[in-house]
């Protein structure tokens, strides 16, 4: 389900030992696509990794992870160095936030990302400074700029297709059905089809779990019936419609035990005609 593609990138800063950076000679941009996450990311040997990641539904982030440079309690200052061709040394803060001990995630999100992410496109490149458990001195980690824009077609093209509805959005979904009815609305298919298009594209979903109800009205010989085939129908559509696998789905048929309404009113039994439909993880 995802892509990764590898970029082969110079950077020719000098580095000192408390300095990171990409290689001269083994810089890689790693793109990773999915329909609910991109990411953008710079492996920095002997640090980690740093690059641009967005879920779906979520904003931009800036994000710095290291595997052996832990912070100490201070801050990380989060910067724009000049682009290599106006030879100046000059850098813009962007933001400084507080570091606890141990640390080994620095990240920023939203505008202050997006703002970093325009400037490697026009040269310049982001950098933090931070105090580290390592180094008396402070610790400089930078990305590289070079062929970055090449890598951007695949990651602007995942950001775009980034899948519209997101976990939380979708887990939980409520169908109705007419009075002693146990076909499908128009509506009921709608929603239907759009959990059945996220389950397609997230593959941590382990189970969808179907639950049926009717309200009081009739007999009780003839709801358990009709619990039971709203229950079916579900399953049917998206067995048929969408091609989820069946050993995906589980189905319990309540009838009647489990109002969500009072069956007192027309209103309150037309809430009971249900079926609960839920993403597990």
């Amino acid at each position: 389900m995802r892509k990764i593609f590898f970029i082969t990138l110079i950077f020719a800063l000098p580095v000192s030992a408390e300095q990171f950076q990409a290689p001269v000679t083994d810089t890689q941009w790693q793109v990773i696509e999915s329909p609910l996450e991109c990411s953008l990311m710079q492996t920095i040997p002997d640090f980690g990794k740093a690059g641009f990641y967005r879920r779906n539904g979520g904003g931009l982030s800036l994000t710095f992870n290291t595997h052996s440079h832990a912070a100490k309690q201070d801050k990380v200052r989060f910067q724009i160095a000049a682009a290599p061709w106006q030879n100046s040394d000059d850098r813009h803060t962007l933001v400084s936030k507080p570091t606890h001990t141990g640390q080994t995630e620095f990240s920023i999100d939203g505008v202050l990302a997006q703002q970093a992410l325009s400037q490697m496109q026009e040269g310049r490149f982001p950098v933090i400074e931070y105090r580290s458990q390592s180094y008396s001195n402070e610790v400089t980690v930078m990305l590289s700029t070079i062929k970055f824009n090449d890598s951007m077609d695949s990651f602007q093209q995942c950001l775009s297709n980034l899948h519209a509805d997101t976990f939380d959005e979708i887990s939980k979904l409520t169908v109705y059905f007419e009075l002693e009815q146990a076909e499908l609305t128009p509506a009921a298919k709608k929603a239907l089809s759009r959990l059945a298009d996220y389950a397609k594209v997230d593959d941590t979903i382990r189970q969808i779990r179907i639950a049926s109800h009717t309200d009081n009205h009739g007999r009780r010989r003839l709801n358990g019936p009709l619990s039971d085939a709203r229950a079916l129908n579900i399953k049917r559509f998206l067995i048929n419609e969408y091609e989820i696998p069946e050993t995906l789905i589980s189905i319990n048929s309540y009838v009647d035990v489990k109002p969500a309404a009072s069956n007192k009113t027309p209103l309150g039994r037309a809430k009971n005609r249900r079926a609960e439909i839920t993403l597990i993880r």
